[in-house]
Parts: C-alpha cells; structure tokens; sequence
C-alpha cells in the first residue's frame, strides 16, 4: 500500500569527491579551496574580521550602484535580509504557542500523544469504510475508494512526515522522543494496512467497476500504485505468512534506525585514534593545531576522535604518511556490532523477499522504479565503470605523479605516462588531491569566491532563477511563537505569479549544536484537493475527537487561481549546515554549500510545482530512481556562468562576481572528475551486490566490499577494514542507490535539450520556454505520469522516443548519455 512517507537525504554527488575509501560518510568534496567546509567556514569569518573588502591586489573598476528605487530591488534585499541578518523572526507578542508549522494540535511534546491515538482513530474509521464499500447499483460508495485511500495515506503520512522532521532536527529531546514514539506506532501500523485483504479487494473492486463516471486517469494511476504496493506487501499470502511480512517490517525499521545512527552519528562512539609523537607526525600542522589535541600527560600520545575535524584535516595536511595512515585506517576499522546490525539488516531483507516469493531485494525494490530490475542496474553500472575505471586511473596517476614529485624532489609531467610511480595508498589520496588542487586555484589576484555567495545572495539568486523560469518567486515571512523549532529557522513563502501562494519552504540552513551534518529535504506536507473530502461519511459522531483535543492536522484548503476545487499546500523543510549568522557577518557559502543549496531546492521546487489532486503522487512522491532528477539538474544552473554572474555579488560592496573567477572555479570543479565518478560507481555497485544476496545465503559485507574495490577500484583497499558500516544510504536508498547517477544522466540530457542550446528566442541558459516545458511535461506530474513518458516527452527527439518505452533498450540509451 502506498502509504509513504519520504525524507530526501542528498545522494553523494559525483562532484563530491567519493569513493569507498575515505574514512567519513560519502561526503568530501575537493574542490575549489584546499580545506574542508568547517575550515573553509573558519577562514572567510576569520578574513571577514580582517578584510573589510576583497583582495587588494585585485583591482576592480565597479561602481556601486544608487541606493533602492524599485519594488524588483526592494524585494531582492528583504530576501537577502531574512537570511544575512540576525533579528528576531517572530511576530507574536504573546507567551502562547501557535504550534509548529501553526499546525494547532502541536503546542508541546506532549500534544502528541492524543494527535497519535486520534489519528489512529481516525485512519481506523476510514479502513473500515474503504474495506465495507457496497458493491451496489450506484457504485457510489466505491467510486470514493480511490480518493479515500489517498485521505487515509494523507492522515497517516501527515503526523509521520512531520515527525520525521522534529525526531531528526528539533533541538528539544522531549520532542525528539515523544516523535520517536508516535513515529514507531503509527509506522507499525501502516505495515499492517500494507497487508489488508480489505482494502486490497475493495481497491480491485472499485478500478474494475464500470462507475457511470469512469475513474479519471489520475484515479487510476494513484490505484495502480496502491495495487503494486499491496502485492509487494504479500497481499496474496495466507494470513499467518502475512504476520510475519509485518514482523520482518517492524524489525526492518528498527535495525534501520540502528544503522543510521550509527552511520550518522557514530564516529564519536569509535575508539580513538593514537598518535604516539604527534610533533614529529603532524609536522607542518602548525603548533596551535597540534597543541590543540587532546592528550593523557603532557608531551605524550594525541588522541584523535574517527571521522572528526581533526581526523580530516590530518588527512589532508599532514605530511607524514604514517599519521594519515593511522587516522584511515581508525576511521574505518571493524566496530563487530556494526557490521553485525548491517548484516542483520540485509539478511531480513533477503528474507523478506523470500515470504514475496521474490529471488532478493533488490527485485522488490526495484519493480516500480524505471530500472524494473536488478539485471538492468547492473547492466547500466556495469557499462559505467568498464567507461570510466580507465579514466579514474588516468587521475590516480596525476596523484602518484604528484607523490613521486614529492618523495624524491624531481619533478615529473603530471600528465606523462612514461615514469615509474610509487604506489597511491588509501591514506594518500585526500593529501595529494588537496595539494593538486592547490595547483590548479584561482591566483592571488582574485578574491576568494566565498565572499560573494552569502546564504541571502544565494536565495535571492534561487528567487530570480525561479521567477525567470517558471514565474514562481520567494517571499520572505516571519513566523508566530512556536511555529519553528529553533530561532535561526526562517520561513519563505512560495509565489506563483498567476495562482499566488502555492506553498511554505522552511528552511533550517545554519549550524548548531548536535543539529544533524548532512543535507536533507523534508516533506511535511503534501498537496492535496481537500474540499470533496467526504467526511460525514466515515462514520464518525459529532464531537468524536473532542477527547483528543480537538482537530488534527486537517486544513480546509486554498483556492488556487486557474484550478478547480480547493488545496492543501505543500509545506516543506530544508535543513543544511552553512555556519551562523553574526552581527555585521552573514553565513558565507563555499562551492559545495552553494551546489548542496540548489541541489535541495530542487526538490523543494518539485514539491511546490507537483500539486496534484492526490497525496500519493504529490511533488517528490514518485520513484526513487527519478526523484533525484530535479535537483541535479539544478546543478547544471549553479554551474553556468551566465546564472552566477545574474546574482552573485559581493555581501559588502555588491560588487558582481568576476567572470574569471567563476570560470576558474568551474575549471577546478571538474578537476579530478573521473575519479570521483567512479566512487560513486563502486558505491552502487556494492548496495546493488549487498541487495542482490538470497534468503539463507552467507553475507560477509566486509569481503563484498573489499572484493569488490580489488575488482574495479583503482586504490587498493586496506584488508580488515569495514567502510560500508559508514554507508548510510544503505538502508534509505537500498538496491536504489544508483539513482544519482541514472538521474544524472538523465538531467544532463534535459538540460542541453531545453537551456544549453542557444535556441530559444535569445532567452539564454535561464529560458521561460524551457521553463515552461519542463514544469508542464515533467515537474507538475510528481508521480502521477510514467517518468519514461515524461522524460521521452521532454527530449523529444528519436532518442525521446525509444526512451519512452521504458524498457531495456532505453536504460543504454540513458547509459549512453552518461558517457558522451
């Protein structure tokens, strides 16, 4: 049944340079400064407080502009305001609380228990409806099982999407619990609807039924995943088998969280790593660096926490092998217990496959997504890495140059061939990308980049690439007590110039205490037509939920101009870790903050366009192999000069971005490509062998892991070591975490189809007719169309057309676009 619920964790971007040996979660990008994002952060606050400007040595010739005049202008800074400036953001003056996201019922922690035990009252009324239809003469009760299914998925993925945002995010442990709590019990739940004959039989009643007026394509869309989902729950297996589908559910969903937990939040739970004579070994770090590590005595061995600052910035800088070594290797030792919950983990998976009927779990998985099957992913990443392991080595050996250069003195062509080279060991890699890098940065006479991407610069710039593109801007808004669960959250109202507010991003982008590193997109809410909701028709009596405080989280809806009926509009959260704001100094973002931040909006803008008439199909509730596809193609529009230079300006003297900036960014952004291409290669190969693993089968995850770098990887990989317990896409994105690579291959296709080609009325890169195509063939859908149907009808061409039979032949085809 598709009662489900999502939170968008960013797939590791290609560009982010990764592969399975780095001793942190699938995430170090090299690119554009020589250190990590925490210090890169460190540094521009630190030349902030003593560089009132750029560069000396660059000499620019700007003149600033005239103060505001105009509303466009006026509009640009309020926006840039909301994020630079530090300033009270709500607007009540009472004590009392409106409820997160003013949602009523959530005042407090404790409001959840009775907005639990009344949703579970609820959905239950409505199973009992759905499941008691008549199959009557007027059909009229069954001709509601559709809409009633997607208000029962509504109801249920309400409270669970919202609490899947606080449990990760809100700083008060009370609420992380009591989210916890009604988390777990309404999931349970939902496992056994998943396998309700009930419902299935009135759903299969109710799509063969010849209504008088026949169930609109949508309708029937929305019921064939709920019909696919039902089989993939075992809905044809006896009872007692059914149970224990539900069973293997419930602990699939524990050891997950498990898993996480430890993926995420577990390197400060390893033990740590000893350096025995850190002067001599971090020689070069600096003593303040040095002097700064933990130790037992004084003079004695330094104590470095895995997965660390620290950890990564010896592994960048230090010089000595051997302290990069002892760092590697500690952060990816084998913790037992972690490898034990993975194991377990994908055991139940192959196990639950098997009470399917189905071979692994990858071919449950992957049924509904446009790869179809585990032959097809293999087949795409296979093709993939044959390409691109040579190119991948051809980088390895600028990097074993680069070490040869620095291990006897001489210099060596860092693009010749003919020279024996020493060996580029796991621990090396990070040391010599970094000091490559450095080879290739900007000089000198350029200022640092940072400085013209403040956190407001860049959602302005998102502001006018949308309103460019699709006539959808943002408003900044302030926000009443108790509507955001932290005071640095800020609240943007989305505008389409014809339909008017069509939604609510919030956005928790800056850092703070044990607030989660890694970048996400939450759904709270999705869109939805509430006005023909039948609710006199569950059965419920008047008052029935007064015991419970009251109404849920049911609204009463929008009207939208130019659409019938009435909505509910998406709400959703996007959470990042950009540094904070001070007085007189905004956030400033480095190039992998600024792609993270457009990557995210991507899907947040896929929610707010995606309004369909259902919960079930609404925005980013599509398949998983697709869903990534929005985002990166915003990537593509970070990376265009012409869109940078429309925006990016400097936070204190507005002067634009120099062209020769942006394209030697861009230059070294590509550095080291191939290279980082095949990490994420091997990444998916690996979920993809782990999800390709029989019932009773024996699982050895460390040997498939190692076996697996021996046999394509381009570094050899350091035998008793277990990295694949930092892998935690592994369980979110199991058996699907080739989706990055397919969607990028497939964004590239659409972004040289509608916005690289200079063919649409002079318009450039930042098109409306490419816009508009976009948004009406593909982004308005959200799941509710065949994504090969889209995306045939996007590109248009003969390629389009094979490309929409979504069968094997158009996974080459995109395959292909991969390696052009």
């Amino acid at each position: 049944m598709s009662l489900r619920y999502r939170a968008i964790r960013s797939l590791s971007s290609p560009r982010r340079l990764t592969n399975l040996n780095p001793p942190r979660l699938a995430c170090n990008k090299l690119f554009l400064s020589t250190t990590s994002r925490l210090d890169r952060y460190q540094q521009s606050q630190a030349a902030l407080a003593t560089s009132p400007a750029p560069s000396t040595s660059y000499e620019s010739t700007y003149i600033p502009p005239p103060p505001l005049s105009s509303t466009s202008r006026g509009d640009d800074e309020a926006l840039k305001a909301h994020f630079d400036l530090p300033h009270p953001i709500t607007t009540s003056t009472t004590t009392s609380s409106s409820g997160l996201f003013t949602f009523p019922p959530l005042t407090h922690p404790s409001s959840l228990r009775p907005l639990t035990e009344r949703t579970l009252v609820q959905a239950s009324a409505i199973v009992e409806r759905i499941c008691n239809a008549p199959l009557d003469p007027s059909g009229k009760e069954l001709r509601l099982v559709v809409k009633n299914l997607d208000r029962l998925s509504d109801v249920l993925c309400g409270v669970i999407d919202m609490c899947e945002l606080v449990r990760n995010v809100h700083p008060d442990q009370q609420w992380v619990q009591e989210s916890e709590r009604t988390y777990e019990v309404l999931c349970s739940f939902m496992n056994e609807l998943n396998t309700s004959r009930g419902l299935y039989e009135s759903l299969s009643k109710a799509v063969s039924y010849p209504h008088p007026e026949p169930l609109t394509s949508a309708e029937l869309k929305v019921a064939q995943t709920f019909l696919s989902d039902f089989e993939r729950s075992g809905i044809h297996l006896p009872p007692a088998v059914r149970q224990k589908f539900v069973s293997l559910s419930d602990s699939l969903l524990s050891l997950g969280r498990t898993f996480l937990s430890f993926a995420s939040s577990g390197p400060s739970t390893k033990p740590l790593i000893e350096l025995t004579e850190p002067e001599r070994l971090l020689a070069g770090m600096g003593s303040q660096f040095i002097d700064s590590l933990p130790r037992k005595r004084r003079g004695g061995a330094a104590y470095i926490v895995p997965g660390s600052w620290e950890a990564q910035m010896i592994s960048r800088y230090a010089r000595e092998g051997e302290a990069r070594r002892l760092v590697y290797i500690g952060g990816i030792q084998k913790d037992p217990e972690r490898v034990e919950v993975l194991e377990e983990m994908l055991k139940k998976r192959a196990e639950l496959a098997n009470v399917l009927g189905k071979e692994t779990w990858g071919d449950v998985t992957l049924s509904d997504k446009m790869a179809k099957n585990p032959q097809n992913v293999f087949g795409f990443l296979d093709s993939l890495a044959k390409h691109h392991k040579p190119v991948a080595a051809l980088d390895v050996g600028v990097l074993q140059r680069l070490k040869a250069t620095t291990l006897t003195g001489n210099d060596y062509d860092l693009n010749s061939t003919s020279v024996h080279l020493p060996p580029l060991n796991a621990w090396d890699r990070d040391y010599f990308a970094e000091r490559y890098l450095s080879t290739l940065a900007p000089t000198s006479s350029l200022p640092p980049i940072t400085s013209y991407f403040s956190t407001g610069t860049a959602l302005m710039g998102l502001s006018k690439i949308f309103k460019k593109l699709y006539g959808i801007s943002f408003v900044p808004r302030s926000v009443d007590s108790g509507e955001v669960w932290h005071d640095s959250v800020r609240r943007l109202d989305v505008v389409d110039e014809n339909e008017g507010t069509i939604g609510i991003i919030y956005c928790d982008l800056f850092s703070r205490t044990n607030k989660p590193p890694s970048a996400a997109h939450y759904t709270v809410r999705c869109s939805r037509r509430v006005d023909d909701d039948d609710h006199a028709g569950d059965g419920l009596p008047a008052g029935w939920d007064e015991k419970y405080g009251g109404r849920g989280l049911e609204v009463d809806g929008e009207t939208l101009k130019g659409k019938e009926g009435k909505y509910q509009l998406p709400v959703v959260v996007l959470t990042c870790d950009f540094g904070n704001v001070d007085v007189g100094r905004p956030a400033l973002l480095g190039w992998n903050d600024l792609e993270t931040l457009f990557h995210e909006m991507g899907h947040a803008i896929h929610s707010m366009i995606g309004r369909t008439e259902f919960h079930n199909v609404s925005g980013t509730r599509c398949a998983t192999d697709f869903v990534e596809l929005p985002s990166i193609l915003m990537e593509h529009f970070v990376s265009s000069p012409e869109v940078l230079s429309s925006f990016a300006t400097h936070h204190l003297t507005n002067e634009p971005l120099p062209i020769p900036l942006i394209e030697a960014h861009l230059k070294l952004n590509q550095s080291l490509a191939g290279l980082e291409t095949h990490g994420q290669i091997c990444m998916a190969l690996l979920d993809q062998k782990y999800h390709s693993l029989k019932h009773n089968q024996e699982i050895d995850s460390s040997k498939i892991w190692y076996d697996l770098q021996k046999s394509i990887g381009v570094i050899q990989p350091i035998e008793n070591t277990a990295w694949q317990t930092q892998f935690g896409h592994l369980y979110g994105y199991g058996a699907t975490y080739y989706s990055y690579l397919f969607d990028r291959a497939i964004a590239g296709k659409v972004w040289n189809t509608l916005f690289a080609t200079p063919q649409r009325g002079g318009e450039g890169v930042l098109s409306r007719d490419g816009g508009e195509m976009l948004k009406d063939k593909l982004l308005k859908w959200g799941g509710g169309k065949d994504p090969w149907l889209m995306i045939g009808d996007v590109i248009q061409d003969n390629e389009g057309e094979i490309v929409s039979r979504g069968d094997e032949r158009s996974m080459k085809v995109v395959g292909g676009w991969m390696i052009k």
